[in-house]
């Protein structure tokens, strides 16, 4: 690889927008940040709260201010980042390419940056290219000196052995084995305190799994797993019928939090969302890719709905410098957005108080990616307007509005001096020291001691630690780094956590006990069941479960409560324990809830495990369109929007639901229509009048993720035409009409070519009046 560097001048400071706060120089040197001092350009008055960079507008709250600290030619497209221990920042910046997944594989395009910066003031001044060549990049996790990342079909890990800021080295740290047409068959990795890495497999394309309890896991559900860095131990976490789970954060006592899209069936304009991911449990909408794998019920529902968002990135704050610490942080790539949502613990879970954090209403602008950094102020990558890939906007495509990186920061807010613990030793530090900084309230700085001292065995170290009062952080931080030490005084430490005053102590050292099926932590375990904290109680569940003792199944069976995730954990920790003769023995004369939970178990035990099905052909593209035909498209669309002046929203609402356009008999808007055609609820929210106006005349131009129209042939000469609407180990269900319906037998099946025709007919170019589009347009517009 050829080593290529570049420097950038700072940007000029004035593209604020007259009459916001901007930032003065942070200081010279890294170690001598201190306190941040604003200043307000007075003239041309503002609204607060917005920033303008260029003919990018955005809005923050107004205790918020945002300044962009990267942008090209540092950084084009930029999708995933990832902080080093020293500050660089690492960005998979794309290519702006659209290619079919399949084909960048043979000419991977995409790059990984280091950006560094150098003056210390906040903003990156200098790159180097780390590593390129990468297919469609989708994740980036920094651990023990390497960068991990998720090209589909493997996760890359790759290290810079002599320090210069280019990966000479380049691993494959694992091969899911399949690519699909929209590359969402792998998202991740994510580094967990526990010490495992965990990364999410999408899609619906068939893989294959050895798990460590000696399993073969044959499965086209999406999953959650996670393995030791050494590749051992791996493990299935959870599993969803959703389309494409994407990222996963990590509380302070080891709950999982995970973004996604498709977690139900689109509708009344739900869809994407953010979950609470319980061990073992299933979500995600109905489909065939979940025939054979138990479930404790209905599918697990979904802890925060965000609607056609395309939730992607996802943090959780562990400091406080914007006031949220402990909430999760959203990107949302369709809705131009990063939320807020305060956890708020519910039950044996947790419900979320949501509020925007980032907004803008410039349609190219699209998050993908938010991150924290070390002062606590928050990174969000804008990946511009490339991307169309399965993304139903229009096909003009824009490679050349390139994004950029921007801070989110809080007013007035104090920088912590040396915030990643540079000017501390670190190499020879005596474990005392790292025992003390364990509590230290720079979280990388608690972190990185996290790590050293569990790399090192410092059992004792950790020991005292947790047996302080002072800093339930800090105590917390002592039991991560005895659950990531391998040895049986580890173990011992953990459990005796089991009984501590702290709930979240208690939970963490349950979740610790469970994670190495320590046998010996089962009477504190059993303890816990009886907790009145409901996720107490459901931890401890979780720990007998895994740890397989059928000694508890009576106490699992007393202390089931009827709450649905409390329930889940105890129902899959019958299931894994396994014996149904013990489990029909203590349920002998239960009833309500206990003999609710014993009768869920006896079912998943005898639930036979996914096999392997025929494997669908690939699906084969579609002849490329007609270049002459789509410029002349082009020119009519914008000829139709200069007519299109004065849209009433109240008329195109009424030709909506009229037999004239017959709109409804295809699609829905707040649960009623037609289910054929995408749900339109919140279709104003994330198309601009241009996508909804080609989508309406040229039909066929572009198709909302799982409406893409297919034709199927089989053995018999048979063809079939419509919309693949599920698919189950020995049939395809294909939508071809809004009451017609098709069982394809799946072994039958001998090609699939993408349709070149949309399902909807072409022709309202003709039908409506041009004042008619831009009624029933505006009417879409105010759907949000």
């Amino acid at each position: 690889m050829v080593r290529r560097e570049y420097d950038a001048f700072h940007p000029p400071m004035n593209f604020f927008r007259p009459g916001q706060p901007v930032f003065k120089s942070w200081g010279t040197q890294p170690a001598l940040f201190g306190s941040l001092f604003f200043t307000t350009v007075l003239s041309m008055g503002c609204f607060a709260g917005e920033f303008k960079f260029g003919s990018l507008a955005v809005r923050v709250p107004d205790e918020y201010v945002v300044e962009r600290v990267a942008t090209s030619p540092l950084v084009e497209r930029p999708v995933n980042m990832a902080f080093d221990e020293t500050g660089a920042l690492y960005v998979t910046d794309s290519s702006g390419s659209n290619e079919r997944p399949v084909q960048q594989l043979k000419n991977p395009t995409h790059k990984i940056l280091r950006l560094v910066d150098k003056a210390g003031d906040g903003r990156f001044d200098h790159q180097t290219v780390f590593a390129d060549h990468l297919s469609f990049p989708e994740g980036a996790m920094w651990l023990d000196g390497s960068l991990y990342v998720a090209a589909p079909p493997v996760i890359w890990k790759f290290t810079d052995t002599d320090g210069d800021g280019v990966a000479d080295k380049r691993e494959v740290w694992f091969d899911g084995g399949t690519v699909t047409g929209c590359a969402n068959d792998l998202h991740g990795p994510y580094a967990c305190p526990d010490g495992y890495i965990y990364w999410c497999k999408g899609a619906f394309a068939e893989q294959r799994h050895a798990l460590a309890n000696g399993r073969n896991l044959v499965t086209r559900a999406s999953h959650l797993f996670r393995a030791r860095p050494d590749g051992s131990g791996r493990e299935m976490v959870m599993t969803g019928g959703m389309d494409n789970p994407v990222d996963v954060v990590f509380s302070r006592t080891g709950e999982r939090f995970l973004s996604g899209t498709f977690f139900v069936k689109p509708g009344g304009g739900l869809r994407d969302g953010i979950l609470h991911a319980l061990y073992g449990g299933v979500w995600g909408k109905e489909h065939g890719v979940l025939e054979g794998h138990p479930r404790t019920g209905d599918l697990m529902p979904v802890m925060t709905q965000l609607g056609p968002a395309a939730a992607c990135g996802l943090e959780l704050l562990r400091g406080n410098a914007l006031g949220l610490q402990g909430s999760l942080l959203c990107a949302q790539f369709n809705l131009r957005k990063v939320s807020s949502h305060k956890l708020v613990p519910e039950g044996a879970a947790f419900r979320t108080v949501d509020q925007d954090l980032i907004t803008s209403e410039d349609p190219d602008f699209h998050p993908t990616e938010v991150i924290e950094d070390a002062d606590g102020s928050v990174l969000v990558a804008d990946t511009g307007g490339w991307y169309k890939i399965c993304c139903p906007t229009s096909k003009d495509l824009k490679p050349e509005v390139l994004g950029g990186i921007y801070r989110i920061s809080r007013k007035e807010a104090k920088r912590p001096m040396d915030p990643r613990g540079a000017k501390l030793e670190w190499a020879n530090a005596p474990a005392g020291d790292l025992a003390l900084r364990l509590s230290d309230a720079r979280h990388e700085v608690s972190a990185r001691a996290v790590g050293l001292l569990a790399k090192r065995g410092e059992v004792s170290a950790a020991r005292e630690s947790l047996a302080q009062k002072t800093s339930l952080q800090g105590r917390l931080n002592a039991l991560w780094t005895l659950i990531r030490i391998n040895s049986a005084e580890a173990r011992t430490a953990v459990r005796g956590a089991l009984a501590d005053s702290e709930l979240e102590v208690q939970t963490l050292a349950a979740y610790g006990s469970g994670l190495w099926r320590d046998p010996a932590s089962v009477p504190g375990l059993r303890v816990l069941l009886k907790s009145k904290d409901l996720s107490v109680a459901r931890s401890g569940a979780e720990a007998l479960g895994r740890i397989g003792d059928k000694g508890s199944i009576p106490a699992l069976l007393e202390s089931t409560p009827s709450e649905r995730f409390g329930f889940h954990s105890t129902a899959y920790a019958l299931y894994e324990i396994g014996d149904a003769a013990a489990i029909s023995a203590a349920a002998t004369g239960k009833e309500g809830v206990s003999e609710k939970v014993a009768q869920t178990a006896l079912a998943m035990i005898a639930v036979p495990q996914p096999l392997s099905v025929p494997a669908l052909p690939l699906v084969t593209p579609s002849a490329s369109g007609d270049p002459v035909l789509r410029q002349q498209q082009f020119a009519r669309l914008h000829e139709l929007l200069a007519l299109m002046k004065g849209g009433n929203a109240s008329r195109g609402a009424e030709l909506f639901k009229s037999p004239r356009a017959l709109c409804t008999t295809c699609h829905a808007v707040a649960q009623a229509g037609g289910v054929l055609g995408p749900d339109l609820t919140k279709v104003g929210a994330i198309r601009t009048a241009t996508d909804l106006l080609e989508a309406i005349i040229f039909p066929s131009s572009s198709y909302v993720r799982s409406y893409e129209p297919v034709l199927i042939r089989l053995r018999s000469g048979e063809q079939h035409y419509g919309i693949i609407r599920d698919e189950t180990p020995d049939s395809l269900r294909l939508a071809s009409g809004p009451t017609t319906e098709t069982k394809v037998p799946r072994s039958e099946v001998i090609a699939i070519t993408e349709g070149s025709m949309s399902l909807m007919p072409p022709g309202f170019d003709g039908l409506l009046s041009p004042e008619e589009l831009a009624d029933l347009v505006a009417y879409l517009l105010t759907l949000r």
